[in-house]
């Protein structure tokens, strides 16, 4: 029989929440929003479920250092209405941000959340300031860095620095090998540059003889010995016993 699967689900004893500073500088908007709401709803983690609260409390600083793509300074606009007739008010990015920046980060990160009970209970982990500074230095002193997943249930491990890689030691040897040698070009123009050896000169002709055929001088164009033995000679048909007894009749 095969064991059931069991589906885990965190208790409430088993979920620990952790403090994360975000530096908005530089940032954009939409993309510091989707971080920040990932982190709150507890996306990051093995132990995430959808219709709890397992996520971090975030910290943004220098949200009045964000920056947006394109002209919506000018271009978007935040909406509200009192719910009285005529009441309907428009205001443009860079006036609310001017004004207010913490307002622009929740908005942004209200619209990343789900909506109901839920989502009222986690934005309010999110901490927004426009400067360098906050007030949580207690909490986030202990968990700055970020964790790696683990087992359900159990404490994190904290992330430790990459080492850097070592240097590949084949490289060098490779470039030595390719490269020519520093002393061989010295020695190629030297050698190019001495002028050719003198050739020697031919050896006087000695006195000319009786000019004879080269055939009879040499042995080895002697005429070859003849072969004197007897052929012999090839050995007789035998006949058939039909043709004897036909030359047999016609002798008599």
């Amino acid at each position: 029989m095969n064991a059931v699967t069991k589906t885990y689900v965190p208790k409430a004893a088993d979920i620990r929440r952790n403090w994360r500073v975000i530096d908005a500088t530089g940032k954009t908007l939409g993309r510091l929003a989707s971080e920040a709401a990932a982190i709150i709803r507890g996306k990051d983690k093995p132990s995430f479920t959808p219709y709890l609260d397992t996520g971090d409390f975030v910290i943004v600083v220098n949200a009045a250092k964000i920056r947006v793509s394109a002209d919506k300074v000018h271009t978007k606009m935040y909406y509200r209405h009192s719910l009285y007739p005529g009441s309907l008010r428009e205001e443009p990015l860079g006036k609310l941000l001017a004004k207010s920046p913490r307002k622009v980060v929740e908005y942004a990160v209200w619209g990343m959340l789900p909506k109901g009970r839920l989502g009222r209970q986690l934005i309010k982990k999110l901490k927004v300031y426009a400067e360098g500074k906050h007030p949580h230095g207690a909490q986030a002193s202990e968990l700055a860095l970020p964790t790696k997943p683990g087992k359900p249930g159990k404490k994190p491990r904290p992330v430790h620095a990459v080492k850097p890689a070592r240097p590949s030691v084949e490289a060098p040897k490779a470039v030595a090998k390719a490269a020519p040698p520093a002393k061989a070009a010295p020695s190629a123009k030297v050698a190019s540059a001495a002028p050719p050896a003198a050739k020697p000169a031919p050896a006087p002709a000695a006195s000319a003889a009786p000019s004879a055929p080269v055939a009879a001088a040499s042995p080895a164009h002697a005429a070859a010995p003849v072969d004197t033995t007897p052929l012999t000679p090839p050995a007789p048909k035998t006949r058939s016993r039909k043709a004897q007894e036909e030359t047999k009749k016609d002798q008599k």
